[in-house]
């Protein structure tokens, strides 16, 4: 089923920097109005100028994921900008860099509550809007679940989450209207990226690779897409065989890493 973003109200969070700006960019190019919600202000600010240049219509909000009522009201907000909301895009998230081994459960919680409890909040938030219009639900997952890396469990844990979050509510809402995308990224390369020096030898891609694939697999109707290929081969190979792709990702450790694993 193809799927017309022209003059859809696309609501957003994420959208003062990394994949939901490029996101909020080509939505803007596809002739979408948008709502953009993110805790910096400034950076918020940034990201509706560029959606302004590309000639699209953009509520910029100010919305904390982590908060109950920041999330209710930056919904209601968006809904009431946009008259109603078509698609609702939950790419908000942070990452952490830390051993098992090391990371505390307060590390576990600090994730989850953007990575998982973030979309649990802004999808009970956006569902009412979604019914009422048939729309779209895109969640942000991330190719980590398919090949973990190591120091990145933490992150992968919360991605996991959101994965079968995303598909136990895909299937739930079977017959409702609403449907739902999951996306997979590879690693991109944003802000974040400094956060995980242990992906600085991986293959990578830019935010705007990342949106055209996003984009791409909204306007296909798909139900779960990649946005690269490299990622969906290691994949298949974990599934087949996880010694082998343990071995492959070894190989792109920086060479710091690959000294920690053999002095451990």
């Amino acid at each position: 089923m193809r799927y017309d973003l022209r003059n859809k109200a696309v609501a957003l969070t994420g959208g003062s920097r990394g994949i939901g700006r490029a996101v909020a960019v080509k939505l803007a190019e596809e002739g979408a109005r948008l709502a953009i919600i993110a805790r910096d202000e400034a950076k918020l600010s940034e990201t509706a100028e560029l959606v302004q240049a590309a000639g699209a219509f953009v509520a910029p909000i100010v919305g904390d994921v982590t908060d109950n009522d920041s999330v209710a009201d930056a919904v209601a907000r968006a809904a009431e900008e946009l008259d109603g909301i078509d698609v609702f895009m939950n790419i908000a998230g942070l990452t952490l860099e830390r051993s098992i081994e090391d990371a505390s459960p307060e590390d576990y919680v600090r994730v989850m509550d953007t990575n998982l409890l973030g979309v649990v909040r802004c999808t009970k938030s956006a569902l009412p809007h979604l019914r009422k219009s048939q729309g779209l639900l895109v969640n942000i997952a991330s190719v980590i679940i398919s090949n973990p890396f190591p120091w990145l469990g933490v992150y992968a844990c919360s991605k996991w989450a959101v994965a079968a979050f995303s598909h136990t509510i895909r299937q739930e809402l079977h017959g409702s209207g609403v449907r739902v995308l999951t996306v997979y990224p590879t690693v991109v390369r944003t802000d974040l990226a400094d956060e995980e020096p242990v992906l600085a030898d991986t293959p990578s891609q830019s935010p705007e690779q990342c949106a055209r694939a996003i984009v791409k697999a909204i306007k296909k109707g798909k139900v779960e897409a990649g946005t690269a290929w490299l990622p969906k081969l290691s994949g298949a190979i974990f599934t087949i065989y996880p010694p082998l792709t343990d071995w492959i990702n070894r190989l792109f450790l920086p060479r710091d890493y690959r000294d920690r694993l053999r002095d451990h």
